[in-house]
Formats: C-alpha cells, sequence, structure tokens
C-alpha cells in the first residue's frame, strides 16, 4: 500500500528490497543511515529518506534515532517483520558485501571500511565436474532414457564405459552424485558426476529398469549425543544443534543414510555396536510406514 507523502510502496520489488536491506543492516549491524541506500541502491535522497520512514512505520518502537551519530540504531526490542534472518547474511556483511544485489562495503564501527578480517572460510580443494558430460546425463534424467559414460572409478580402479539409466541427482554434503540404474551389475548405484569423463546416448535397447525402492523409501534415523559425554557437553551439542528435546530426527531417503552416518560419524553398519567415536549415536532407523 503506497501511503500519501510516501515515495515507497512496499508492494514494487526494488521497494521491497530496499526495505528488507534496512532491516538486515538494522539486525545484525545494529545501525543505518540513508546513505547506506543511496550507495548501494544508487537512489535519490529523497526515496532513501522515504524508504526509512516507510520502515519506521513497520516497525515503530524497534528503530530510534541519534542525532550525534546521525543514524537509526535498533532497540532492544527490535524484530524482523519483513524476513527471518539467517547466519548466511551476517557472514555476507563481514565480508563487506551487502545483503542486497549491489556492491556496498559495509563499515564497521571499530575499522570504517576494514572489515576483510571479520570473516574467513577455509579452502578446501574444489570438486569439478565435465559440463558436458553432466548435460548429457542431465537430459538423460529428464527425459528417462540411457546413456553410455565413461567413467572412472577410485574404488576398483578401472576406467570403463557403463551404461546407465539415470534416476536422480544427491548431493552428500561435499559432492554430487548421479543416482542410476547399472545395466552390467543390475542394481541402482550412485556414481560421482566428477568422475564421469563422458556422457552420450546409448544406442542399446535398455529395458525399463526395476523401481528404485531405496531412493523412493524414507526413513526417520532418531539421534540422541553420545551417552560417554558429559552433561555440559550433551547440552552443548543440543543447543549447537537446536535441539528442544533429547533426540534429533532426521529424515532421509534410505538410499542416502550411509551419507548422514558418514558426515555425522557413525558407522555405515547400523547394526555395530555402541559406543563409538562420534557425538552422536542412533536411537532407532525406522521406514515410513
Amino acid at each position: 500500500m503506497k501511503h500519501m507523502g510516501n515515495l515507497t510502496n512496499e508492494e514494487n520489488w526494488a521497494a521491497r528490497e530496499r526495505l528488507r536491506m534496512i532491516e538486515v543492516l538494522l539486525w545484525w549491524r545494529g545501525w543505518v543511515r540513508r546513505g547506506d541506500l543511496l550507495d548501494c541502491f544508487g537512489i535519490s535522497a529523497a526515496q532513501a529518506s522515504g524508504d526509512i520512514q516507510r520502515f519506521l512505520e513497520l516497525n515503530r518502537n524497534g528503530v530510534i534515532y541519534h542525532p550525534n551519530r546521525k543514524r537509526y540504531e535498533a532497540s532492544e526490542s527490535f524484530t524482523c517483520r519483513l524476513h527471518r534472518p539467517s547466519l548466511t547474511e551476517a557472514v555476507t556483511l563481514l565480508f563487506g558485501q551487502n545483503p542486497g544485489h549491489a556492491a556496498l562495503a559495509v563499515r564497521a564501527d571499530s575499522a570504517p571500511g576494514q572489515t576483510g578480517d571479520l570473516a574467513d572460510i577455509v579452502t578446501m580443494p574444489q570438486r569439478v565436474v565435465n559440463d558436458r558430460a553432466v548435460r548429457v546425463l542431465v537430459m538423460a534424467l529428464l527425459r528417462k532414457e540411457a546413456i553410455e559414460a565413461r567413467y572412472v572409478s577410485v574404488n576398483s580402479s578401472t576406467r570403463k564405459t557403463r551404461t546407465l539409466m539415470p534416476r536422480a541427482l544427491g548431493y552428500d554434503g561435499s559432492r554430487w552424485h548421479a543416482r542410476c540404474w547399472d545395466t552390467e551389475q543390475l542394481e541402482w548405484r550412485d556414481f560421482v558426476l566428477g568422475r564421469m569423463e563422458e556422457c552420450k546416448w546409448s544406442r542399446k535397447d535398455v529395458d525399463e529398469p526395476p523401481a528404485d525402492v531405496d531412493w523412493d523409501t524414507f526413513v526417520t534415523l532418531k539421534l540422541k549425543p553420545n551417552s560417554s559425554l558429559s552433561k555440559e557437553a550433551k547440552a552443548a551439542l543440543k543447543m549447537d544443534y537446536g535441539m528442544t528435546s533429547d533426540t534429533l530426527e532426521l529424515r532421509v531417503r534410505k538410499a542416502m543414510v550411509k551419507y548422514v552416518r558418514h558426515n555425522l560419524g557413525l558407522p555405515w553398519d547400523a547394526n555395530a555396536k555402541e559406543p563409538w567415536a562420534s557425538y552422536f549415536q542412533v536411537v532407532s532407523e525406522k521406514k515410513e510406514a
């Protein structure tokens, strides 16, 4: 709704983005100035003032203007009304980038203009894929057709061409797999995309594969902090994972349970004896009815 005397119409996409940016800065940095909007969006001073006034109408009791600092600051009662805050926003600000779509070096109070050392990310080897090979695989997945994929296997130390029927793509937390019917082994398997050297359309007659039961079936993993941990350690885990009870439940495709177990340091064998070297232990693993 557009208000008389106010240039900001929050039903407009650009206006919503500006209002959202005001809220993000107030939530994470604690203050905002008209200049932030001018630098980021290249709007007029009158429009920037209108945006801030409109935001104040939406959050009347949460923002206070400080004349000596010439900026609007979030009060203790400030709450977000236009979006749900995320850690990604905070990290983006600390890296010196704005929460919108333009370049804006967010100024820290203690070091104006210098935010590059306030956050960092561990550099890990990046997995790469053959774009042309993956393109054929994705098209085959959509068309439900078979492909000939030259695949390099780490486990068997082989490089061979396999006739595959793609079913889906899955991400295990660090790499993408193609869920495919292997016409040679006659079973559903996961193939790492980065190990596909080449994919081309298959000229073989491939029978319709059986249903991928493990992919279509969901299980619920119920976890709890490892019983060998101290009371304080268990409380820390519960806080870290936002646990509101003594257990944590994860709904996972049966075909991907092994990746969840691997990422959490749990044994892949559901029948393994406890305790093991992990923060968590499995209470139960039940298939959906």
